[in-house]
């Protein structure tokens, strides 16, 4: 092994996954303990903390473009990443550089003495020394798992957001959406609003947020939106008042998510004239979400929705936007995903199954994860290479009708991207 000094990234995020015995072990009292020892606690004067089983991501990239349109300098925590790690900590919206995670990689090593970190926890604690460093006015840290025990709630937010409650991780957050509910809404503060951005909320967070006297406003009830034919309207709260805005651009990620976003940024800023900031961050988008290409004439999309949380979501996106023609999916899912109850929440909006394999410890084979799913469709095994499964698919699609929808794990979208960015050109 190089030494400190010498390492690369690879070499740090190599020895990061082995410091700790386990590989995830929810918990603050560690990395807690090295963050006061590195002084990064806050991170900014303003910290938006995000959580959710789905649409963190997406929320937590249009929040980030909101407040960068306002003038301040963010720096964002995303997790997991698709191709690079550097994706995990931005600086105004752009993925910083291997020397200066290396950086705090080496300061972190230094400051952790006898204190054990998990691979998660060492690309926190670099993140938020990285914002302290490059001396940011905003954070917006995305939560990687739960809430409660994540390291990223070491930091107090000033508007906690959860932008919904589905089945995923129960050997780690609890077999139903109450207990999961009660789990992510560990980021919630005392007197600090809290935003939830779906129409359907466990009871579980608003037993919390009324513990905790955390002022609490829902997506559907206190806040909404709504595509009209000039763009969108936008209902919400701001300043304990009602706000209406219409003729709001279009963003680049689902509606609901946008909402949410600004509804959070409406919470703590009480000023800013909103039509301005929702144009500059109508571009903002997370790879991976519902992201189109074209490949070979086909459209293609990839979405990493891989619980059935996410795949009824991913429904809804696909009945929208529906062409008339048939939809093939080409699926991966992981052992431990709930790949039965995936297919089922899209089987109203795909014709036809096409399963491929994923890789890595948890991965499976293309045949594996046909035979654990019943479709009740015509389905078909791939063994061959991605590039060849949709080069024979396109073949026999009507490309002015049809689509191919990418989706299940990261690594099946990884794969995808890299393939139809070499088609299409890099799209980020």
């Amino acid at each position: 092994m190089a030494t400190t000094a010498t390492r690369t990234l690879a070499d740090w995020l190599s020895y990061a996954e082995t410091v700790h015995r386990v590989g995830i072990d929810l918990g603050l009292d560690r990395v807690r303990r090295v963050a006061e020892r590195l002084g990064v606690l806050p991170p900014a004067q303003e910290n938006f903390v995000v959580a959710g089983t789905n649409g963190k991501g997406s929320t937590s990239v249009y929040l980030e473009a909101l407040l960068r349109a306002t003038g301040r300098s963010v720096g964002t925590t995303l997790s997991p990443h698709l191709s690079r790690f550097n994706e995990r900590i931005r600086v105004n919206g752009r993925p910083v550089d291997d020397r200066v995670i290396c950086e705090a990689f080496a300061e972190i090593e230094t400051a952790r003495g006898d204190v054990t970190l998990t691979y998660f926890e060492f690309g926190i604690l670099a993140a938020l020394l990285v914002f302290k460093h490059s001396a940011v006015d905003v954070t917006v840290l995305e939560v990687g798992l739960g809430g409660r025990l994540d390291a990223v709630n070491i930091v107090d937010a000033d508007v906690a957001t959860i932008t919904s409650i589905g089945i995923d991780h129960v050997s780690y957050l609890g077999p139903d959406r109450e207990s999961i509910g009660r789990e992510k809404a560990g980021i919630c503060r005392p007197g600090v609003p809290t935003v939830f951005g779906e129409a359907s909320m466990p009871a579980s967070v608003v037993e919390v947020t009324q513990r905790l006297a955390s002022p609490l406003v829902r997506y559907g009830v206190d806040f909404d939106a709504c595509a009209t034919a000039d763009g969108w309207t936008f209902r919400g709260v701001r300043n304990a008042a009602p706000i209406e805005l219409h003729g709001l651009a279009v963003p680049s990620v689902a509606l609901s998510n946008a909402a949410t976003a600004l509804q959070a940024l409406l919470l703590h800023d009480r000023d800013a004239a909103i039509a301005p900031l929702v144009r500059a961050a109508s571009t903002a988008r997370l790879p991976g979400r519902f992201e189109h290409f074209e490949f070979a004439g086909a459209v293609v999309i990839v979405d990493v929705a891989h619980n059935p949380h996410g795949a009824s979501f991913l429904a809804d996106q696909l009945c929208a936007t529906r062409r008339g023609g048939r939809t093939i999916a080409v699926a991966g899912f992981l052992q431990d995903k709930d790949a039965q109850g995936i297919v089922a929440a899209l089987e109203s909006q795909v014709d036809e199954w096409i399963f491929v394999e994923t890789t890595g410890a948890r991965g499976q084979t293309a045949a594996i994860a046909a035979a654990r799913v019943q479709t009740g469709r015509p389905t078909v095994t791939a063994e061959a290479p991605l590039a060849a499964t949709l080069g024979d698919l396109v073949g026999r699609l009507d490309l002015a009708r049809d689509r191919i929808v990418v989706l299940g794990c990261f690594d099946l979208a990884q794969r995808a991207r890299a393939l139809l960015t070499r088609e299409v050109g890099d799209v980020e």
